[in-house]
């Protein structure tokens, strides 16, 4: 009865953890209905297997959808206005400028010819339908299979209840082995066979076995449950266990779901079965938004009554005894509650009383944690951007318990005054925007919390094109700040105002404020304002065509940058630095670095960083007479910047025009456009090779003699898989190549290169080739 494995297509959905039993009536009916209707909703009580349906039948028909199928996972979401982000997000977009909205969306796939899985909507049923409508009415090629307890209720909907597991007829005599013919009996018998090697249904438990999955309706969830009590429990054990439970079928409420009424008595008979640490811990893991690993649950749960290494053994149990769900990332075990479940949980946690804000407070002092690795701008900061994207769930629901608890509105501003630069990167601003409005609105007047929350929403507004409010904000923050003596909110906000006032074309007034920013920088050692003001000033001399003293500004920053081992500044100011280089005639330098640039942001996947860098590129590359590889380039970057909805920044508007109309005319629109497209669908480390390597094929680049860093006279020491992944570059290999012969993730490669380099005080993949050929590791740790 179980199905066979589906092969993985294209696509953001899940791979399975155990194997599908039956449905296959369903998921023809499934298939067939979505050739007929474009808006299929599967509904059914929690636990009846609606997910999991879905998703089989999304994988089986995935070759019918030339654009993939994506699941939104909505089950973790409480705020309705996220709902637009988490469809963004599960195709891949960012949200980094103002034009993210539902018609953006729309626009987005009007021509693309998908299947979005919109799994658990039940609690977002409004903004469920308005999405659905909006999008089926603008997108032809788009189909829609949503999973909900009660239905979306709008026009062309249709409708398919999942139904129990079949079970035999009342009366049938069946032998053992018929019997598993049916997928309710099925399922328990696989899942029991897990915990209890050699179970089979045999002459002498076939009839306990029956009459448990007949007690529990065939549900899913519930025949999981009490099969992994199998492994210690007879069949006749559990089942009249679950007696005293489970109410008589001819006796349930004609107003409540019967089925739901079975799995509700199926949770609660599995929580009293567990020891009192064990319901304690599934109360506080309750707090958790989608997954977590098991570093967040000893943070988080551990404390009065339960011991961090009671909780390490105890997130085992709970998985052994299905409670938890674990599952494989990059090697990485997270776990995850079900959402039925995790309701449950989070109700016990509310009995408790202070516990449950108790249990929120550490659960968003965890989240406070990891922002501050965003925050501390280091050689973490790749992975720590990585991280706020893997715990993405999680930091909206701590931000949203600091917006609704009194009091908490400084901790939320807090979080997001060392999220932000990831924001900037990756988005999502519009909602960044409007949690921050939301902390502010609560924040004490004049306070220097309220000072900080005005200067991120006027960094992420300038981020986003919208200059008023940038202004407004930047100019109540600096009266806070300089009412409160602060310097680093004075010298921040200074740096906002001068970047916003370069933008909007006053260049000497900008040229003033990011020299105050930097004088008071530097009066107070604040590197990373210093950083921040320099980047400022190499843009305003470069507009102001002091190209010298941009080149001067810009090479300080890098300095100061590689010293502290960030990323998201640096490559910023290589792309200015590298256009002072070009202006004064060193082509090599101006391109090496914004190689280096590029290596920046693509390990921090800032896709607005890599457009800009790219298309500074394309217009070095075209100078050289290249006007193929550079319109290929200028496709690359424009792909980039269809995925965030991001226009160029305004004072590179004119050049970018400019070069790209030269590059149209050197080739003709046939051509420019076969390039331009073919560019777009370039990795980008493969339209830099294209770009680079057939300038000069014979010669190539020479970069600087690198200065290798060693802090406090300590040795540099690589770890073994570092070391190997070096040894690999030196050879000539790309991160994608490296990835496949190491059998891990293109993106973590680029992770350790980033570590490397800022272990070594490098700047780029070159330089760090030229070190292994150089050196000889003083030694190798075990990863």
């Amino acid at each position: 009865m179980a199905g066979m494995p589906v092969k993985s297509r294209p696509s953001n959905l899940p791979a399975e953890l155990t194997s599908f039993v039956g449905r296959r009536r369903e998921l023809s009916e499934v298939k067939r209905l979505l050739t007929t209707t474009r808006l299929l909703t599967l509904t059914g009580s929690g636990g009846a297997g609606k997910t999991r349906l879905a998703l089989r039948a999304a994988a089986e028909i995935a070759r019918g959808f030339p654009d993939g199928v994506w699941l939104v996972s909505l089950a973790s979401i409480d705020d309705p206005k996220l709902v637009v982000q988490a469809v963004f997000t599960a195709l891949g977009l960012q949200d980094t400028s103002t034009g993210w909205s539902l018609s953006t969306l729309s626009s987005y796939l009007a021509h693309r010819n998908l299947l979005l899985v919109l799994d658990n909507c039940e609690h977002l049923l409004d903004s469920c339908a308005v999405l659905a409508v909006t999008l089926l009415k603008s997108c032809p090629g788009l189909h829609v299979l949503a999973t909900s307890r009660e239905p979306l209720g709008v026009t062309g909907e249709t409708r398919m209840r999942v139904p129990s597991l079949s079970l035999p007829p009342e009366g049938a005599e069946l032998t053992p082995d018929r019997m598993t013919t049916y997928e309710a009996v099925a399922l328990l018998a696989e899942r029991a066979a897990a915990v209890q090697r050699g179970f089979r249904v045999d002459d002498a438990n076939a009839t306990a076995v029956l009459a448990l999955c007949r007690r529990l309706d065939g549900m899913p969830l519930a025949l999981e449950l009490a099969a992994v009590r199998l492994e210690g429990l007879t069949v006749q054990q559990v089942l009249s266990g679950l007696q005293g439970e489970l109410p008589v079928l001819g006796q349930r409420s004609r107003g409540v779901d019967a089925r739901q009424a079975t799995l509700d008595a199926t949770i609660n008979w599995s929580y009293r079965l567990l020891e009192p640490q064990e319901r304690l811990l599934w109360a506080r893991l309750s707090v958790f938004a989608g997954s977590f690993d098991l570093e967040a649950a000893l943070h988080v749960c551990s404390g009065a009554e339960l011991l961090e290494g009671q909780v390490m053994n105890l997130v085992a149990t709970l998985v052994e005894k299905s409670i938890l769900k674990r599952e494989a990332e990059d090697h990485h075990a997270r776990y995850m509650l079900l959402e039925t479940l995790r309701q449950f949980g989070r109700q016990r946690l509310r009995e408790l009383g202070d516990e449950e804000v108790e249990t929120q407070r550490r659960h968003r002092d965890w989240v406070l944690e990891f922002a501050k690795d965003v925050g501390a701008w280091d050689h973490r900061q790749a992975e720590a951007f990585n991280r706020v994207y893997r715990e993405r769930d999680n930091l909206w629901a701590a931000l949203d318990f600091c917006v609704r608890q009194p009091g908490e509105a400084e901790r939320g501003i807090e979080i997001a005054r060392n999220v932000y630069p990831c924001w900037t990167a990756r988005g999502p601003l519009n909602d960044a925007r409007r949690v921050i409005r939301s902390l502010l609105e609560r924040a004490t007047p004049e306070s220097l919390a309220r000072a900080r929350g005005l200067f991120l929403t006027s960094t992420l507004a300038w981020s986003q094109g919208d200059l008023a409010e940038a202004i407004s904000t930047a100019e109540e923050s600096l009266h806070i700040g300089r009412l409160l003596g602060d310097d680093d909110v004075v010298s921040r906000v200074l740096v906002t105002l001068g970047i916003v006032t370069w933008v909007d074309g006053r260049r000497a007034e900008a040229f003033e404020l990011l020299t105050d920013a930097l004088e008071l920088a530097r009066k107070s050692s604040n590197w990373k304002n210093i950083i921040a003001a320099q980047s400022g000033l190499c843009g305003v001399l470069l507009a102001a065509g002091d190209v010298e003293g941009a080149a001067a500004a810009g090479e300080g920053a890098v300095t100061l940058s590689l010293g502290a081992g960030e990323l998201w500044v640096r490559g910023i100011v290589l792309g200015l630095l590298a256009e002072a280089r070009w202006r004064l005639g060193d082509w090599d330098r101006a391109m090496a670095a914004l190689r280096d640039g590029v290596a920046c942001k693509h390990a921090l996947e800032d896709r607005i960083g890599l457009a800009a860098l790219l298309e500074m590129m394309g217009w070095m590359v075209a100078e050289r007479g290249l006007a193929e590889q550079a319109a290929a380039v200028l496709g690359c970057a424009a792909a980039l910047r269809e995925s965030v909805a991001a226009p160029i920044f305004a004072p590179f508007v004119a050049q970018h025009d400019a070069w790209e109309s030269s590059v149209r005319n050197q080739l003709g629109d046939e051509a420019y456009s076969a390039a331009f497209e073919r560019g777009r669908a370039m990795p980008i480390e493969d339209v830099m090779v294209y770009a680079l390597d057939q300038r000069q094929p014979k010669r190539a680049l020479q970069p600087s003699e690198p200065k290798v860093r060693t802090d406090v006279g300590s040795p540099i020491v690589l770890t073994r898989r570092e070391l190997e992944i070096a040894r690999l570059i030196a050879e000539g290999l790309t991160s994608a190549q490296i990835g496949a012969k190491l059998v891990i993730s293109e993106r973590t490669v680029t992770t350790h290169v980033t570590n490397m380099l800022n272990k070594l005080g490098l700047s780029s993949r070159i330089q760090l080739a030229s070190w292994v050929t150089r050196s000889q590791p003083v030694g190798a740790k075990d990863t």
